[in-house]
């Protein structure tokens, strides 16, 4: 007979025998709450009766109201479910919450989609684009200045062909760089692309800013290696995690597999948001 042997409990090491590449304190960020499983399996089941009741038009209501900004419930669960295409629309919405959430000192900025289309087709005349590099938003005070891009990397998909990645003006490392879950600046299309927001950027710059103690002359265009998706459609949720998480110091630590948490935690903090003025308790009970 054999004695039962009971499964001995895990002792974390006292720090003298610690190992300097394990971190022992790290805990799993991305795991979504029972509040945030519900508010999104909610916004799921609701676009998908919509989608039911009508297939070929959106008739759902606004889920989410950021001023200006709007989302249907459609639109939403479309973006957020599983191997869903984030609307650029939604990712305006996105872009919004982050810039919510920074804190006040925060020197940082995360500027909407549009305005990387605009600099990318060399649009430089746009009003809503030049007021912000107008010298009373004093841009050249900032650390970094964030562009979504939403690039067409397939020219024969017109829409499913389309990705979207960062690209960063590090202002306080002097340099300009692209944060892309699926390339890097050995992929030609992402070097051409990137190489013509430096471009734009620069001019933009140059015009507004002429006086100022910053000089975009030494700033060369580097890649930093940033998390990888393994599919065609969590790119959006990828950059907004990116965006948010990217401070020119550590990559935001999350993996593929985290996606389907990431999009869980994403649509409860738009939706549950005190800047929402869509009454969504009542359109998701």
């Amino acid at each position: 007979m054999h004695p039962h042997q009971f499964e001995r409990r895990i002792i974390k090491p006292p720090p003298c025998k610690r190992s300097p590449f394990i971190d022992y304190n790290e805990k799993k960020v991305y795991m979504s709450k029972r509040e945030a499983n519900r508010l999104y399996a909610s916004v799921i089941l609701h676009g998908r009766i919509n989608e039911e009741e009508s297939p070929d038009v959106d008739t759902s209501v606004r889920v989410i109201e950021y001023g200006k900004y709007f989302v249907t419930v459609r639109e939403l669960a479309n973006s957020m479910k599983k191997e869903g295409f984030v609307l650029s629309h939604v990712m305006e919405v996105g872009i919004q919450n982050i810039m919510m959430n920074l804190p006040p000192d925060s020197k940082k900025l995360v500027m909407p989609v549009r305005f990387s289309v605009q600099m990318l087709n060399m649009e430089l005349n746009g009003k809503e684009l030049i007021s912000r590099f107008k010298k009373s938003n004093r841009l050249d005070r900032k650390d970094m200045i964030m562009f979504p891009v939403l690039e067409n990397i397939d020219k024969t998909k017109p829409k499913t062909g389309n990705h979207y990645w960062i690209f960063n003006v590090n202002i306080r490392d002097r340099r300009f760089e692209t944060l892309d879950s699926w390339r890097t600046l050995k992929n030609k299309s992402l070097d051409v692309c990137a190489r013509k927001m430096v471009a734009s950027f620069r001019s933009l710059w140059e015009e507004h800013y002429a006086s100022s103690r910053v000089s975009l002359d030494e700033f060369g265009l580097t890649n930093i290696d940033v998390p990888k998706q393994n599919n065609e459609f969590d790119c959006g949720v990828f950059a907004l995690t990116i965006a948010n998480g990217w401070e020119a110091r550590a990559v935001p630590k999350f993996t593929a597999e985290d996606i389907p948490s990431i999009r869980k935690q994403l649509t409860n903090t738009w939706v549950d948001n005190a800047n929402n003025n869509a009454p969504w308790k009542t359109i998701l009970k």
